[in-house]
């Protein structure tokens, strides 16, 4: 039986996450959904408390969340937002050829510490896809952990209560362990392991899927030697009709981050 990572944590997660511009994804995810013919249909995996799909339900999309963690799919349906959420493993997932457009987002793709895990769950994100459809997710470098993370302590005032982390990274296996303890709560421990872009363009293609671009989240320009994170849209097929589009998709939202 899979452990719930989140299961202490989720009650206190999306204050804790306040911080993270989820306006880009939702703007983002808006510009790739307007390149799609109808029908359309979108999921989010890896979708925490559902905060991008109850937006994108709010912009009448039909679009659905599936999280690994029961918890935080039960924290995301306290609120009165109407959304689908489900409790599901990007490992195995229940859809084929289902969809138009997947997001996975916010490094969900780091949290599967196995190479073989994570070829197999965008092997599962590929056939889930409808031919043509498209596929968004990002995934954080080593010099994000080595700059904001590798054996750092830091403490957070998230209001009515704090937060406490703990960093270690082991360089070898490109594993980082993160400790959050809630005042003085039961830590809990989250593993991300760093994959290299060339797993990850091994991995879409060995699943039929084609890159249209490998982006620096914070610019939406080619990556760099100090990119901490990257975007990816890739194509189940072929990306060449989608080339121009997605240039004018690019400009725009490069023009987004600028502002």
């Amino acid at each position: 039986m899979t452990t719930d990572s989140f299961a202490t944590l989720a009650r206190y997660y999306d204050r804790i996450m306040a911080h993270v511009d989820y306006d880009r994804w939702y703007l983002a995810a808006l510009a790739l959904g307007d390149m799609l013919s109808s029908p359309f249909r979108h999921a989010d995996l890896a979708c925490g408390t559902g905060t991008l799909v109850k937006r994108l339900h709010r912009a009448r999309w039909d679009t659905l969340g599936l999280d690994l963690s029961p918890a935080m799919i039960h924290m995301g349906q306290k609120d009165d937002l109407p959304w689908r959420g489900i409790v599901g493993d990007l490992r195995a997932l229940p859809f084929r050829q289902a969809f138009t457009l997947i997001t996975c987002l916010f490094d969900s793709i780091n949290f599967l510490l196995d190479e073989a895990d994570m070829e197999t769950a965008i092997r599962q994100c590929g056939e889930a896809l409808r031919p043509d459809g498209l596929f968004y997710f990002d995934f954080v470098t080593e010099e994000m952990v080595l700059r904001h993370f590798a054996d750092q302590h830091w403490t957070e005032n998230n209001g009515t209560f704090s937060s406490t982390w703990e960093n270690a990274y082991d360089r070898a296996t490109g594993i980082t362990e993160t400790a959050i303890r809630v005042n003085n709560g039961v830590a809990n421990t989250i593993r991300e392991r760093i994959h290299s872009r060339t797993s990850i363009e091994r991995a879409l293609t060995r699943a039929g899927m084609r890159p249209l671009a490998f982006l620096d989240a914070e610019t939406w320009k080619r990556p760099g030697r100090k990119t901490i994170r990257v975007d990816v849209i890739a194509v189940r097929g072929d990306p060449a009709p989608y080339r121009k589009a997605f240039r004018n998709v690019q400009i725009e939202i490069q023009g987004l981050l600028q502002s």
